[in-house]
């Protein structure tokens, strides 16, 4: 009996998921105001007329009229409904990894002592226990001086509290700011940080 192979599924039988892009050609073309701009036929880039400022950018893709989300008529573009459910889909997905947990980091290579009002996470000499503070010399992996900064800074409250991480920020006078784990500084970080002294009355 001959060896039949089965039918090879079409390479998308549902359209993706909207995505950042798509929704925002997806919202222009909801209020009415998507128009295409074309130069001897050609598609140039489109004209967002919803606000009080026109807004441009770039043609839709091809993948947008493909998945039934967008129609042409002449140069307006317009939303079908099943543009409409990719948009409500794609905002109740935003909505879902928008009230997911995150992590804030302070700019790690600002070049800046760490700020004495904050946590600390206390850097000490690896094999003498001798505490290193913000704004001794260190050396680095390369043998080279550089003063050490502080750690680096870390928020799980979208910037109310800020919490001191495990990688330390030293700055060079040529070199600007690096970060360095501190066991290439020949060094160790306290596991728990130490609460800044309450100031004095």
């Amino acid at each position: 009996m001959p060896q039949t192979n089965p039918p090879t599924p079409p390479a998308h039988p549902f359209p993706p998921p909207a995505c950042d892009r798509d929704a925002r050609y997806l919202e222009a073309a909801g209020r009415g105001a998507l128009t295409l701009v074309t130069e001897y036929g050609a598609p140039r880039y489109c004209e967002d007329r919803s606000g009080p400022h026109t807004g441009y950018f770039a043609p839709p893709p091809p993948e947008s009229f493909t998945a039934g989300w967008l129609t042409r008529d002449g140069n307006s573009i317009a939303i079908t409904a099943e543009g409409r459910t990719a948009l409500t889909d794609y905002r109740r997905r935003r909505a879902a990894a928008d009230a997911l947990p995150y992590t804030l980091t302070r700019n790690p290579c600002r070049a800046e002592l760490h700020r004495p009002d904050e946590p600390i996470r206390r850097l000490r000499h690896a094999t003498t226990g001798e505490e290193i503070r913000p704004g001794d010399t260190v050396t680095d992996p390369s043998g080279h001086p550089a003063t050490y900064l502080g750690p680096t800074m870390r928020s799980d409250d979208g910037g109310a509290t800020w919490t001191p991480a495990f990688n330390a920020r030293v700055t060079y006078p040529d070199h600007g700011t690096w970060l360095y784990p501190p066991a290439a500084l020949g060094a160790v970080y306290d596991q728990e940080p130490a609460h800044p002294n309450p100031a004095a009355p």
